[in-house]
């Protein structure tokens, strides 16, 4: 077969699958196992692809079919301009996490020159904790999930992209932390999806991602409850807690954070323009 017939065929089996954009994944599912870029196949449209290639890319487009993501296919997600090795034991990383990002790199940096103590809890991947250590290397910064599994694929981005200038601590959120240890900023991305609302998730969604990230509990709240409530332990005077929310859960983290002595609220939004973040400052310290 020729490239223009692969991809002719790829095309053709996402659109019955009902995929959103099957040429495009129909190119970059090939991309993958040519490596090469999508341009090279309307330059190249005649040349003919061996057979195990053919059968590879069968197989990747029977899966994307089965509405597994492209993510998982591949392996990587790009997330801040970098490519993350993923697996089904974590999250798909989100574009609409990387303002929350892009927000904390920029307090870092303005109001920690010298260098920032950072933990990312709930990690998964590692995706925003490594791109803080990427972009804003004088920080030190650590990694903690509840998940061995989660936490090995984290340390395999750190090797990659910062090369494992990272701390990682498995264990139950602030269980996992040394007694002690204090951070300038605690960041967490944590599962807040609502019970009674996870089989309402998308297929691609509820049938591969971990539902140990999403399950928030039957309020969706139960982890920035348990964050919020312990975070005070681990922070300096002035730190600031971030986390990212559910399109939802505006005015109810935003009064759990008020009531536990948090100032200063500040909201990020996403791409979209919803509010995706909400920081708050410790402006002093109860360690009791």
């Amino acid at each position: 077969m020729t490239i223009k017939e692969i991809l002719d065929f790829g095309r053709q089996a996402l659109t019955q699958a009902g995929i959103e954009y099957p040429g495009l994944e129909a190119e970059i599912l090939l991309s993958q196992i040519l490596d090469q870029d999508r341009v090279y196949f309307y330059t190249h449209s005649q040349e003919a692809m061996d057979l195990k290639r053919v059968e590879t890319y069968r197989s990747v487009i029977k899966r994307r079919c089965q509405l597994e993501p492209v993510a998982y296919i591949l392996e990587k997600k790009e997330f801040m301009g970098l490519d993350f090795f993923v697996s089904r034991d974590v999250l798909i990383p989100r574009p609409d996490t990387e303002p929350m990002v892009e927000y904390l790199l920029a307090y870092c940096q303005a109001n920690y020159p010298k260098g920032a103590k950072i933990l990312d809890l709930c990690t998964g991947s590692g995706a925003i904790g490594i791109s803080i250590k990427k972009y804003y290397d004088k920080g030190t910064v650590s990694l903690s999930d509840f998940s061995e599994t989660a936490l090995a694929v984290a340390k395999i981005n750190a090797s990659q992209i910062v090369n494992g200038d990272v701390s990682l601590y498995q264990g139950d959120l602030f269980a996992a932390i040394p007694q002690g240890e204090t951070f300038d900023v605690i960041v967490s991305n944590p599962p807040y999806i609502k019970r009674t609302e996870m089989s309402h998730l998308a297929r691609d969604i509820i049938e591969y991602e971990p539902h140990l990230a999403l399950d928030g509990g039957e309020s969706g709240l139960d982890f920035y409850r348990r964050i919020i409530g312990e975070a005070h332990l681990f922070l300096e005077k002035d730190g600031i807690l971030a986390l990212e929310i559910g399109d939802d859960q505006v005015t109810e983290v935003m009064e759990l954070l008020i009531n536990d002595g948090y100032q200063e609220i500040q909201t990020v939004a996403d791409l979209g323009g919803h509010i995706r973040c909400l920081t708050g400052k410790l402006l002093s310290v109860h360690r009791g």
